[in-house]
């Protein structure tokens, strides 16, 4: 039996999940073009700690406006604060936490969702598959004899493929939701370990 014909069978079920599928697939792309680690960190931490540590917060400040990271951004605005008397050398430490905070959300966008879908793919497609039986023992018990055993084996078969089609959509979402999130608890790390370093340079 061709493939289609076969997800046809699966019934409004195989449908869901292949509406989940294409969801799941959209946010797969999204993060792996958005949560990339040249986005978030800057190759420009050693030049910056010599600038900032002989005391040249402006040509500091200058180098950063070059740079389109997170990681520069954030150290820019800092900077910024810094240079212009609103924040301490002592709230130094504590501006970088609030900043890290607000990058977070990007860091973690749609992965939740991911965790969603590989939760819920496999209770629809169960749910295919216990509708699907129902529906095959209920014929299953108005017909006789050979033909009964083969619309009971083909039957059985065509209630399955919801099971199969949501694992086959569960399977992914979980891998890249732990992938996405480790990745992003990397990334945060690094962050805050580089962003540290940077900043405890200032004299």
């Amino acid at each position: 039996m061709p493939l289609l014909d076969l997800l046809q069978k699966g019934g409004l079920a195989v449908y869901v999940l292949l509406f989940l599928s294409v969801i799941s697939w959209a946010i797969v792309i999204e993060r792996l073009l958005n949560l990339r680690p040249s986005i978030f960190l800057s190759r420009s931490f050693k030049d910056l700690k010599t600038l900032l540590a002989g005391g040249d917060t402006e040509g500091a400040i200058k180098l950063l406006s070059l740079d389109s990271s997170v990681a520069s951004r954030i150290l820019l605005r800092i900077l910024e604060d810094y240079r212009t008397g609103r924040i301490s050398k002592e709230d130094l430490m504590r501006a970088l936490q609030e900043e890290l905070d607000l990058v977070m959300p990007k860091l973690e966008k749609n992965i939740p969702l991911l965790s969603a879908i590989a939760s819920l793919a496999p209770l629809v497609g169960l749910f295919g598959t216990i509708t699907g039986l129902i529906k095959v023992f209920s014929a299953f018990s108005i017909e006789q004899g050979e033909q009964a055993l083969r619309l009971l084996s083909s039957g059985i078969g065509e209630a399955l493929v919801s099971a199969a089609v949501g694992l086959a959509v569960a399977i992914p979402a979980l891998f890249f939701y732990w992938v996405f999130r480790i990745l992003a608890g990397n990334i945060l790390d690094r962050l805050e370990e580089e962003l540290s370093q940077v900043l405890r340079v200032i004299p």
